[in-house]
């Protein structure tokens, strides 16, 4: 018996043209011009140094608080900053709704290094609108100055905080891409502490495998408008952010871990997202485990496309969608 590794050949694909399809919404085909009006080129730089990453993270978070003022003003909530569990994190409440019932928990997303502070707040502000329910948004520590575990450490201790007056079975978990890996990270950790897991969860388009070894990383490069490639500054904020432990432990990477006896999860992606093969791993592995899970995918829809375009019909189905979930599986 011989047991080489085969020789594996690849595929070579000409370059061409994407058109913007007229299968997506109005609104998804102008998100998908204007992303299509700046070059790739200007997307490929990495931070080299701690100064750089500073930089970057400064003027993606300036951005971010721009995007949020926005969201607000269609949006209307309030959000008020406190503590839990010794973390920060801000809560989101929508007007005519109860901020004594059981809130949704929110990690957002930035690739573990960018949007944390005020811009933390922006997907909860869609989550809690479509779902009606207050939303807790954790705004948990990142590099530079705080790489792996810090961001799984302050989940597990707003969780722990949380289910002191709350029901944990009545408490449903949603994020988009790193705020997607991370509540599945959050959610290995607290099956491995033997603490009482949420009661449904929704992953969207989830960033589960940072060592950037899923197909749609290579299917997808150049195809996805928001997140064009794995190389350059998604692989160094995977590096940044994973540190010592390697990028293959399953706290960094979730796709390894052991999703035997997870709650009810709806995953989202798109057809053009980078991510696409991270939510179907997660969604296979889920359902071999035996867990209830849904996976939706959306016509022409780059890396959360669904946040970039919040007036869209595909950002009402996303959110329409986990709001639909969590009041299926969690008792008000």
């Amino acid at each position: 018996m011989d047991d080489a590794t085969p020789t594996l050949t690849p595929r070579t694909v000409a370059a061409r043209v994407l058109p913007v399809p007229r299968t997506a919404s109005p609104q998804l085909q102008r998100s998908m011009s204007l992303l299509a009006e700046t070059p790739i080129e200007a997307l490929q730089f990495s931070p080299q140094t701690e100064e750089q990453w500073r930089g970057m993270i400064a003027a993606s978070d300036a951005l971010g608080r721009a995007r949020l003022a926005e969201l607000l003003k269609a949006f209307p909530a309030t959000v008020s900053t406190t503590t839990l569990g010794g973390v920060t994190v801000r809560e989101v409440t929508p007007a005519d709704v109860d901020p004594a019932a059981t809130p949704l928990l929110h990690f957002h997303g930035g690739a573990y290094v960018i949007y944390g502070g005020e811009p933390s707040v922006a997907e909860a502000v869609l989550g809690a609108s479509f779902a009606r329910r207050r939303v807790i948004s954790v705004d948990y520590r990142m590099p530079p100055d705080h790489p792996f575990p810090a961001a799984v450490d302050d989940a597990a201790a707003v969780w722990r905080a949380l289910i002191e007056t709350h029901d944990a079975a009545r408490i449903g978990v949603f994020g988009t891409s790193a705020g997607g890996g991370l509540l599945l990270a959050m959610t290995l950790k607290l099956k491995a502490l033997g603490l009482p897991l949420p009661g449904a969860l929704a992953p969207s388009t989830p960033w589960s495998d940072l060592a950037g070894e899923s197909d749609s990383y290579r299917t997808n490069a150049g195809v996805d408008g928001v997140l064009p490639q794995y190389e350059g500054v998604l692989e160094g904020a995977a590096r940044l952010y994973a540190g010592a432990a390697g990028l293959r432990d399953p706290l960094v990477s979730p796709v390894h871990g052991d999703f035997s006896g997870f709650p009810p999860s709806l995953l989202t992606t798109g057809t053009r997202d980078i991510l696409l093969s991270d939510t179907v791993r997660v969604y296979r592995a889920m359902r071999a485990a035996g867990v209830e899970a849904r996976l939706e995918v959306y016509e022409a829809m780059s890396h959360a496309e669904y946040t970039a375009a919040p007036g869209s019909p595909e950002c009402a189905g996303v959110f329409g969608d986990i709001a639909a979930w969590f009041d299926r599986h969690l008792a008000r």
